[in-house]
């Protein structure tokens, strides 16, 4: 009995690690379903709580390359979907100090995100920390040598979009010497394969042909187009995100208002993108009510 207890006490660690692990595959299985879910609430009010429950895996098994990918999408997911909206809600209404609290809730989730999936590349390649030092040029000469299979898109995807997103909500007019750096991994990430989630690659590339320095609007437009071609028109933020960014910057009312009703008339044209879509037609209302005071 006594060699007993000492066995169930050694393996103790292995047990509770073994159980960190199959609940990490379980979500990692089951995270689909919040992706097609349709109903925006439903999924603010759960994502906290799904956060919270992979932090505390984490702690178990800090190196689960599921788990931690998990993690960095699902802080990114929020921060976007649910508190900057929030932020964008309260801005319309004027709340400005209620506005810039949840701003700043974005950066700090956003930096979480990005810090967890910097973390996945390091499990990926041992040495990313060292070509993240190197100029940007080497750091690209590095993802191609060592990234070159398109299963590769989605960790280089995620990576780069919380890495970018932090950076431009936490400097969104500053330079940022670490933007460079996301934007180079999301540039290979879409090469390995343009059409990961949605084609969402190529909206954030999108965006930065938009806002990038001595950027025309010639070249935003094609990169729009090319995004919409990508996604087939089927990932809904696109057409908003050209609509709120392009469209007002080359002062177009009448495709402001096209993309937006596009977004709006839309029925489930990509169940696999079901709440981001959501998103989507949410912020369209929005924007669509502000088109007077963007459009004076």
């Amino acid at each position: 009995m006594l060699g007993l207890c000492v066995l169930m006490v050694g393996c103790g660690d292995v047990a509770i690690r073994f159980a960190a692990s199959s609940t990490s595959d379980v979500f990692a299985r089951a995270s689909p379903a919040l992706d097609q879910h349709w109903d925006y609430d439903l999924a603010a009010d759960a994502l906290p709580g799904s956060i919270l429950q992979l932090e505390g895996i984490m702690r178990v098994v800090p190196d689960e390359e599921q788990t931690v990918l998990g993690a960095a999408r699902a802080y990114v997911a929020y921060a976007f979907g649910f508190v900057e909206d929030e932020a964008e809600a309260l801005e319309a209404e004027g709340r400005t100090e209620e506005a810039a609290f949840q701003r700043r809730r974005a950066v700090a989730l956003y930096r979480r995100g990005r810090d967890l999936a910097l973390h996945r590349l390091r499990l990926e390649e041992s040495d990313f920390d060292e070509a993240r030092a190197e100029p940007v040029q080497d750091y690209r000469a590095w993802l191609e040598d060592e990234f070159d299979d398109a299963e590769d898109a989605e960790v280089l995807f995620w990576a780069a979009y919380a890495w970018g997103s932090w950076v431009n909500a936490a400097s969104p007019s500053a330079p940022h010497p670490d933007r460079a750096y996301a934007i180079a991994t999301m540039r290979h990430s879409v090469a390995l394969d343009p059409s990961y989630y949605g084609a969402s690659g190529s909206i954030f590339l999108a965006f930065v042909a938009t806002k990038a320095p001595g950027s025309t609007p010639e070249r935003a437009r094609a990169a729009w187009d090319l995004a919409l071609d990508r996604s087939g028109r089927t990932n809904l933020l696109a057409q908003v995100t050209m609509a709120r960014l392009h469209a007002v910057d080359t002062h177009d009312r009448a495709l402001f208002v096209e993309l937006l009703q596009e977004v709006l008339e839309a029925e489930d044209v990509a169940p696999s993108m079901r709440l981001s879509n959501q998103i989507a037609k949410r912020r369209a209302g929005r924007y669509l009510r502000q088109v007077d005071a963007l459009f004076p």
